[in-house]
């Protein structure tokens, strides 16, 4: 393996020699169906010239007694300058009520060979400080970072009180460089505020196939409800912080499946367990195995048995449930199979303390209401389909009322 250009030949393992520029290991004895390897090691030199951005280790041959040979790859090692610098993630967003402050993490990294530390900065429109990783202990700069290692930066946005809802704000965070100060690195920070008499966010996971939207927002309008909505079509990553700044979340799925609410489980979780209240409605939103995760047993209390027993069951009406704190004296509702173009629902069995909120017409529960440290009302059906527009307005308000102000 020839010494690569711009080092020199510091020492090798096995037994290795430099030769006129070239490491040579010779009479390696390797059983059939096994490997060795070997090792050298090299010193970049310190006079190397600026134009020269990586040593290329290339050129080796491995020849067996026998005759047979072969050649490898070039590894190529890049030189770091003396001072460079990082800012990870380049894009972030989330955001909480007007009032607070909403708390991200960015990572410095000292992408450069000499240890380095950073200025930190901001150009923001809304008032942002920096902190330690505690997020209590406020900074200025980073303490000094070695070559190649790194540090987190908590980043504090604050929403004005007179901000509008949905209002949103970018700030641009800089670490620059305090050893060379042309130096820096800069991420985008994006906060959306949630204006203090919106407490429900409407969530669109219908995946566009159709678009249901409409349905969801002219109910909660017609039952006086101020809403945000988010649509994880356009932006699949619904922040946490946001997403518990709200006290009800109306979550709707349509025709998705399987499993559309998978990928957000956990934050549903964080959201209940912080005691929120969440309406929950999709046509197969439990197919296959999604319907049996700990989330949708323990939180939805839903028991699913996985197979086709409680899938995709038709039925012409919901039934309201006497005695039910959501559906009580409502009687039979039509569904409009033609709405998501199918013509099932599903079933469920209720635990847990949830309490039946609607059957269908062979009297299976394929709706429930939960109430305890937080709320749920899930629909094993859509509520897209159910019944006319008025219908539609008279239990989503029904649905708020339990949820509570």
């Amino acid at each position: 393996d020839p010494v690569p250009a711009n080092t020199t030949f510091v020492s090798a393992t096995n037994g290795g020699t430099n030769v006129s520029g070239t490491v040579t290991w010779s009479g390696l004895t390797i059983t059939a169906g096994t490997s060795t390897s070997v090792q050298f090691t090299v010193s970049i030199s310190d006079a190397i010239k600026k134009r020269v951005t990586s040593i290329v280790n290339d050129g080796v041959k491995v020849t067996s007694a026998e005759g047979p040979f072969t050649t490898g790859s070039p590894f190529i090692t890049p030189i770091a300058p003396p001072f460079a610098v990082s800012v990870a993630p380049a894009t972030q967003t989330d955001g909480g009520k007007v009032g607070t402050s909403v708390a991200y993490t960015i990572t410095v990294k000292n992408l450069g060979f000499n240890a380095d530390s950073y200025t930190v900065s901001a150009a923001s429109p809304w008032a942002v400080t920096f902190f330690q990783p505690d997020c209590t202990t406020s900074l200025t700069s980073t303490p000094a970072i070695s070559a190649g290692a790194s540090t987190n930066v908590c980043v504090k946005v604050a929403i004005p009180t007179a901000a509008a809802n949905g209002a949103t704000n970018a700030a641009t965070v800089t670490a620059t460089s305090v050893a060379s100060s042309g130096i820096s690195a800069s991420a985008t920070i994006k906060t959306i505020a949630v204006a203090a008499n919106v407490n429900t966010l409407l969530v669109d996971n219908d995946g566009n196939g159709p678009d249901v939207q409409s349905y969801y927002t002219t109910a909660l309008t017609s039952a006086g409800v101020a809403f945000s909505t988010w649509d994880l079509s356009s932006d699949a990553n619904l922040p946490l912080n946001y997403l518990t700044s709200f006290k009800n979340v109306v979550w709707f799925t349509g025709n998705t499946y399987p499993g559309p609410i998978l990928p957000y489980e956990a934050k549903l979780k964080s959201f209940l367990d912080g005691g929120g209240r969440l309406f929950v409605s999709g046509q197969d939103l439990l197919d296959q195995a999604a319907g049996t995760t700990p989330f949708v047993r323990d939180y939805l209390h839903v028991t699913w048995d996985g197979g086709e027993a409680q899938n995709d069951k038709a039925t012409a009406n919901v039934h309201g449930v006497a005695g039910s704190p959501v559906t009580n004296g409502i009687g039979a509702v039509p569904i409009d199979h033609t709405v998501l173009g199918n013509s099932f629902e599903d079933r469920i069995t209720p635990n847990g303390g949830a309490l039946t909120a609607f059957t269908d017409d062979s009297t299976a529960a394929d709706a429930l209401s939960f109430s305890g440290a937080y709320k749920v009302v899930f629909l094993a059906f859509p509520f897209e389909a159910y019944g006319t527009a008025a219908q539609k307005a008279d239990l989503m308000n029904r649905v708020v009322t339990f949820f509570g102000p």
